[in-house]
């Protein structure tokens, strides 16, 4: 290390320790002593500390605080000994038990000791008593609101990738309508009267009472096929999801699980726990689409239904 001075070797060896020279040479390790009673003595401390091995130096840092709280430096011996110390007295050891109210002293590595001795950094900062107990109330408190939220999350995830599974496969279902033979169509609507309640029949009549494609019949048998499908197609995504509607397309891939939250389907009419479906997605059940949302030529179904 060449023209750094003696420190400059020892730099190489151990690139963490940034210590001044002089703090190197006294050698131990050194912790930090806060939350101290201002009448505490340097041989207080040195007895305390003594329990855990070597203590090199004892430095009582003057305190001018109003609060009568000081603070000090000890150097222990051995790393052993230091962590040992940490251990037993911070936060639970009162130097002087007369001095009971101030509450127990806090001990940690010095700044900088931690990194040098390739300890978490976090070892070297000190909450205050109240902190620290409010920390762990409010660690507490973090975690369950944090398991919440990420559970509600992965839940919510659940239902977006449900609902653009469900979404993807209406339009597939749209596309597929245009090219089922009559027969199926057929058998598609009259299913649909039987197990799709008043909602869909009032659809259906209010579709023939429009005449489309020439008829005003109410029997699906007398319509052309391409009204039939067209029929179909707006219904899809209302009741693209009843089995009785799919089970009249063929290949269709399975859907992922419904989410937890979310029977398949919901309440009749209700989106899903607060979440609203994609756009021109219709919860099933058969609520009216929003005014102005009705596809050309559909009838929202009359009130009361």
């Amino acid at each position: 290390g060449g023209g750094r001075g003696g420190g400059g070797r020892r730099d190489e060896d151990h690139p963490d320790d940034r210590r001044p020279m002089v703090e190197r040479e006294k050698g131990g390790v050194k912790l930090f002593v806060g939350r101290l009673p201002r009448e505490a003595s340097e041989r207080l401390l040195r007895e305390c500390f003594e329990e855990f091995g070597d203590v090199l130096e004892v430095f009582i840092i003057a305190s001018q605080a109003q609060s009568g709280v000081g603070c000090a430096f000890v150097r222990m011996g051995s790393l052993d000994g230091a962590e040992k110390a940490i251990e037993d007295l911070h936060e639970q050891r009162v130097l002087m038990p007369e001095m009971r109210d101030l509450g127990p002293m806090q001990v940690a590595f010095a700044k900088g000791e931690a990194v040098r001795l390739g300890i978490d950094e976090k070892e070297e900062i000190l909450p205050s008593f109240r902190e620290a107990r409010q920390k762990v109330v409010e660690h507490q408190e973090k975690k369950v609101f944090f398991e919440a939220m990420s559970k509600q999350q992965e839940i919510q995830q659940q239902v977006i990738q449900y609902q653009q599974a469900v979404a993807q496969q209406h339009q597939q279902m749209a596309q597929m309508a245009a090219s089922l033979p009559k027969d199926e169509l057929v058998a598609l609507i009259k299913d649909g009267q039987r197990m799709g309640g008043p909602p869909f029949k009032q659809k259906w009549w209010g579709f023939c009472d429009q005449g489309w494609g020439g008829t005003r019949d109410y029997d699906p048998s007398h319509h052309q096929p391409e009204t039939l499908s067209q029929f179909v197609q707006m219904n899809v995504f209302e009741y693209g999801i009843e089995s009785w509607f799919r089970k009249h397309f063929d290949d269709l891939p399975d859907l992922p699980p419904a989410p937890p939250m979310m029977p398949p389907g919901g309440p009749p009419g209700m989106p899903p726990m607060g979440m609203m479906p994609p756009p021109g997605m219709m919860p099933p059940g058969g609520l009216p689409p929003p005014p102005g949302g009705a596809p050309p030529g559909m009838l929202p179904p009359p009130p009361g239904f």
